[in-house]
């Protein structure tokens, strides 16, 4: 188990005529699930794939999220990039995931029955074997949950979450944040207590996201480490606790930052409207750098 947290905001070229969410962040911790009943707390949890506009948190079992994410860039690539919209976007991850359960149901299910995995079609066999496998199907579950950033040939960005149970992808845009894993509730509870929208600011965005994953290190199987994303359609920062002081350095030299942790004993509780009227972004976009492929 896990906790992985997403939030959408808005910069300065989203206000210009309407509030157009082009910011997306990604949050998670580094204690990880893998096999039946392993996990270790430096296991990371995220999937960049930039060229194609996601970067996907995963949570529970890692291992098989890291089966699937092949695929969904595969479905997703095969769209060319002027025809990406919202709609075809979250079709392709349905049509993805869809396609990895049929694929483990015949490995793992189908051989229970005594039937090769490739050789079964369910409009060929007989009624009771095909209601069988049916009543199997759906008991069937992925065993990991996956939230996507996602962004369209207009460079908005979107949250698309799979549900591990269902192995179906809904749509998150609206509120504009979402979480999963074992701490996906109190990181929830904050996020909605703080009347989070997709029409924040980045800063105040990734300082809300932050206080959800600070919320949810009480919960089981969620660690005090961080990894964090910051993307726009056309450039992403990432920043892990697990990088020793010189590769911080390093990797934000260019970077304006703030301390998180700073903001958090100031604020708590408190109302952060104030995060929104500061002028200097956190992050310059113009520094940002490209980050490719799994931390």
């Amino acid at each position: 188990m896990t906790i992985g947290i997403g939030v959408l905001a808005t910069g300065d070229e989203g206000r210009k005529t309407e509030i157009i969410p082009d910011h997306a962040i990604l949050i998670s911790d580094t204690m990880g699930s893998f096999g039946d009943e392993y996990s270790h707390p430096r296991l990371h949890k995220r999937f960049d794939l930039p060229d194609e506009g996601l970067f996907i948190v995963a949570a529970d079992q890692i291992d098989k999220a890291a089966e699937v994410v092949p695929m969904i860039k595969a479905v997703v690539a095969a769209v060319p990039p002027q025809e990406r919209s919202y709609g075809r976007l979250l079709a392709s991850v349905g049509n993805a995931c869809f396609m990895y359960k049929a694929d483990r149901f015949k490995m793992e299910i189908m051989p229970k029955h005594r039937i090769p995995p490739d050789s079964f079609s369910p409009f060929d066999g007989p009624k009771e074997l095909n209601d069988l496998l049916g009543a199997e199907w759906q008991k069937f579950e992925l065993e990991f949950q996956l939230l996507i950033a996602a962004f369209d040939r207009l460079g908005q960005a979107h949250l698309i979450f799979v549900d591990g149970r269902e192995g179906t992808a809904q749509g998150r845009t609206l509120p504009g944040f979402c979480a999963i894993g074992s701490g996906a509730g109190n990181a929830m509870f904050w996020l909605a207590h703080r009347g989070h929208t997709l029409g924040m600011k980045p800063l105040r965005a990734l300082y809300h996201a932050y206080e959800a994953k600070v919320m949810a290190d009480d919960a089981p199987n969620v660690n005090e480490h961080v990894d964090i994303l910051v993307a726009r359609a056309d450039a992403s920062w990432s920043f892990s606790s697990h990088f020793n002081e010189e590769e911080v350095k390093a990797l934000v030299s260019e970077i304006p930052t703030v301390s998180l942790g700073m903001m958090f004993e100031k604020f708590g509780p408190r109302s952060t409207d104030e995060l929104d009227t500061i002028k200097a972004e956190l992050i310059k976009l113009s520094a940002f750098r490209k980050s490719a492929g799994q931390q």
